[in-house]
């Protein structure tokens, strides 16, 4: 399986952004830019309802596209999710959903690409380790050391996490990794199947789980958007 690393600096009317080349190994975690609202359909701010004028500048959100007065979009953030190469002008709203999207962005998204060794339940003798990872455009779950084929991750229908003797569904507890997750996914040939994964020995196991709360919280995001 072959990734295009190329990228290439595009300009909009939203700012500089660094894209792939290649849109077909487009990261399904990233949003396209949104049309922006005509100035002319646009007489008030959509938030605080006050009109334009000489005075009175229009502002576009470069998140939601609709426009507001400089008080109501004055927030200015980093936008990883449309690869923006610098912070950009968004409304309150906005802004807070971007902020609380930071942590997955920085940390979360580097421990999946990173990888963590896990333990198969296909394992003869329960201490073969696989490790399992993100692949860059985040498309695909990857496994070295096993004969496990790539999965791609927009085809996983379901995620369960075991913690001890607890069954946590994926879409309810988002606070704590595991000790194991089992995945339910559909192959490219539309048939189900199951993959049971347990964290490693007692110095592999801390970073294995750390990569099964990434997990979650990437499928999170992954369902949020679906159903947005």
């Amino acid at each position: 399986m072959e990734y295009s690393p190329w990228k290439k600096l595009v300009r909009s009317k939203s700012g500089l952004r660094i894209v792939l080349a290649n849109d077909d190994c487009r990261s399904p975690f990233l949003l396209c830019e949104p049309p922006w609202t005509p100035d002319s359909e646009s007489k008030n701010c959509t938030d605080c309802k006050s009109k334009f004028g000489l005075t009175l500048r229009r502002h576009h959100c470069r998140r939601c596209g609709r426009i507001y007065c400089g008080h109501c979009c004055s927030t200015r953030l980093p936008l990883p999710r449309m690869s923006f190469v610098d912070p950009v002008r968004m409304c309150e709203q906005c802004a807070d959903q971007t902020s609380h999207e930071q942590d997955f962005f920085q940390r979360h998204l580097k421990v999946l690409t990173n990888g963590a060794s896990f333990v198969s339940d296909s394992s003869l003798n329960g201490t073969d380790l696989m490790l399992c990872k993100l692949t860059p455009d985040h498309r695909y779950l990857m496994f070295d050391g096993t004969s496990q084929d790539p999965i791609d991750i927009l085809l996983i229908k379901s995620f369960s996490v075991s913690k001890d003797v607890d069954v946590l569904d994926c879409y309810e507890d988002f606070n704590s990794g595991g000790s194991s997750m089992q995945l339910v996914f559909t192959t490219q040939e539309d048939s189900e199947k199951h993959l049971k994964l347990t964290t490693g020995p007692d110095a592999l196991r801390k970073m294995g789980s750390s990569w099964i709360l990434a997990m979650q919280q990437a499928l999170k995001f992954l369902y949020n958007m679906e159903n947005s």
